[in-house]
């Protein structure tokens, strides 16, 4: 196992956690997931009256002393769930230390690997302007390998754009499933369009962004040559105290805009520093924004 992305020490408490999804799955395969369809587990649904052909192993006999009637007790099914992480490898992710594609990568070989424990069905997708790498369709714990060498293998690519990298052929699967974008969400051409091709094709959406403290708390002044990562271009600027203000509140005014967006369509929207240990980000800020439990 790659032990540059994951703790072995971690790997315990991993697997006792699942991903939380807000809605019931349905699935084709054994899983550990509650699901929409009737089924095996465990779990007490609801009593039917009995018809002939049922299996008389599942005769509810307390139930017919009561009413001399015989009724089947009926239990949930279990099934997987498919986990989607798209992470953004575009040239503005490679700021900070640790860089922001090494804490996204990081992130993603976590909930990939504790969805692998519970039978789910899990893809990556790497993505700039467009979908550069992909791994899908693995299940079960023995694909933990596979994943964390792809993930290990993932560079910083080019310029970014959601929108257009989501409507690529084979950017979102068929079955419905959850989808989580580990991101910056600096994107010139904007974010919106992009979510929402992901969530018309039944996809439960949580969006992760990943800055860095310093694109956060800036602390420069003076005369500068300011460079965009993503276009290559440069500007000088004056770096002063109300310069700086008027950085900050765009940034606010930006965060706020994008954690509204995800609200008013029902989208789960969590925000962490590159800076934070992975440790802190999955067992504490995950789980108290109920991302995993």
């Amino acid at each position: 196992m790659n032990q540059h992305l994951l703790d072995p020490s971690w790997l315990a408490r991993l697997e006792r956690m699942q991903m939380a999804s807000r809605k019931a799955v349905s699935g084709s395969q054994a899983g550990k997931r509650r699901a929409r369809q009737l089924g095996s587990s465990m779990e007490f649904a609801d009593f039917r009256a009995y018809v002939p052909g049922d299996d008389l192993r599942q005769l509810d006999w307390n139930a017919y002393a009561r009413s001399g009637k015989l009724f089947l007790k009926k239990y949930l099914d279990e099934t997987e769930l498919h986990v989607n992480l798209y992470i953004d490898c575009s040239r503005s992710m490679s700021y900070g230390q640790p860089n922001k594609i090494t804490r996204a990568v990081e992130i993603a070989a976590a909930l990939g690997y504790l969805s692998l424990c519970h039978l789910d069905h899990v893809s990556v997708y790497a993505f700039d302007s467009r979908i550069t790498a992909a791994l899908t369709g693995l299940q079960g714990k023995s694909q933990a390998h596979r994943l964390l060498s792809f993930l290990s293998s993932l560079r910083e690519g080019g310029a970014g754009d959601i929108q257009t990298a989501m409507r690529q052929p084979g950017a979102v699967r068929g079955k419905a499933g959850t989808s989580i974008v580990l991101s910056d969400f600096l994107f010139e051409s904007g974010y919106t369009e992009g979510i929402a091709y992901l969530q018309a094709a039944r996809q439960e959406v949580t969006l992760v962004q990943v800055l860095s403290k310093e694109e956060l708390s800036p602390e420069y002044a003076g005369e500068l040559r300011l460079i965009d990562s993503e276009t290559g271009q440069a500007k000088e600027a004056s770096l002063t105290s109300l310069l700086m203000e008027e950085y900050h509140k765009s940034l606010q005014d930006y965060q706020r805009e994008l954690s509204a967006f995800a609200y008013g369509r029902g989208i789960a929207f969590v925000s962490v520093e590159a800076e934070q240990s992975l440790e802190s980000i999955v067992f504490h800020v995950f789980r108290q924004a109920g991302l995993i439990r």
